[in-house]
């Protein structure tokens, strides 16, 4: 196993590029470290990335709040901006792991391994974030629900990192908003499920709602079709049978050690009606 540290931005680029096969980008570990003590990663290039300004900051940039991907979720946590334009997302994360790993564990990690459990992903879905996602010429702009193609597959080009994460200044503004992560304990455990929901209700009708589910498909995503069935409904007449005929269309739950797919959805059913007639 070889490592390599490039000084700048240029430079991973170019280290990147001599590698056609399979590479790690190593930021906090959390993940990739568990992976090379289990055997997993043996041969692969290793190039370490955490150093790397050009990665880290959280800005205020037009209309526009961008976290680096090198950005730790302790980081987001303790963070006077995110605190002030998004109070729901920086609440929803304060049980992310434990305090020791918030402190290692990067944004960009957290979106980049994959993972259908990973905790910051439905948020980002539902406060419809964008990524930057970086290369040697160019930086490219797509929507977070455009970036997973499958369990670990990604719309990522050849030498294309995740950059940075891009979250309309007003994205929670006017919204009553909904977060719930089940597991098998009260704190520090993997999600059986997770939801993150946004709404808007004038005149008791939905004008405006977002769901995103995690831990339920083989990656985190936007409910869009419950989502279109909700706008103008009546939020207090919406039967529980409804949402259930709707979902029955748009998931196929997994099973896996944690849990089966006939709980995961009976739970994600009972977190919408729950969050609809609040």
């Amino acid at each position: 196993m070889i490592f390599y540290k490039p000084n700048n931005l240029n430079q991973l680029f170019e280290i990147s590029e001599k590698f056609e096969g399979r590479k790690y980008f190593l930021a906090g570990g959390s993940d990739i470290n568990v992976q090379i003590k289990k055997g997993l990663i043996k041969d692969e290039p290793l190039i370490f990335i955490n150093h790397l300004k050009e990665l880290k900051g959280i800005q205020h940039f037009d209309d526009q709040i961008i976290i680096g991907a090198l950005n730790t979720f302790q980081e987001i946590l303790n963070s006077d901006l995110i605190k002030q334009k998004f109070p729901f997302f920086q609440r929803s994360l304060k049980n992310f792991a434990s305090p020791l790993l918030q402190s290692i564990a990067t944004i960009g990690g957290n979106i980049a391994n994959g993972s259908p459990t990973a905790d910051v992903v439905p948020l980002l879905l539902v406060l419809d974030a964008k990524l930057k996602l970086f290369s040697k010429s160019k930086i490219r702009v797509i929507p977070i629900n455009e970036f997973y193609r499958g369990y670990k597959q990604f719309n990522l080009n050849k030498n294309e990192i995740i950059g940075a994460v891009s979250i309309p200044e007003n994205a929670e503004s006017g919204y009553e908003t909904f977060y719930r992560k089940i597991g098998s304990r009260k704190s520090l455990y993997i999600a059986k499920i997770a939801l993150a929901g946004l709404k808007k209700i004038s005149n008791e009708k939905i004008i405006k709602v977002k769901f995103a589910a995690g831990s339920l498909n083989e990656y985190p995503r936007r409910l869009k079709k419950l989502e279109s069935y909700l706008i103008n409904k009546n939020h207090s007449k919406i039967e529980k049978t409804e949402i259930k005929e709707v979902l029955l269309k748009e998931i196929t739950p997994i099973s896996d050690l944690r849990s089966d797919k006939d709980y995961r959805f009976e739970v994600c059913l009972n977190l919408i009606n729950i969050f609809l007639n609040t």
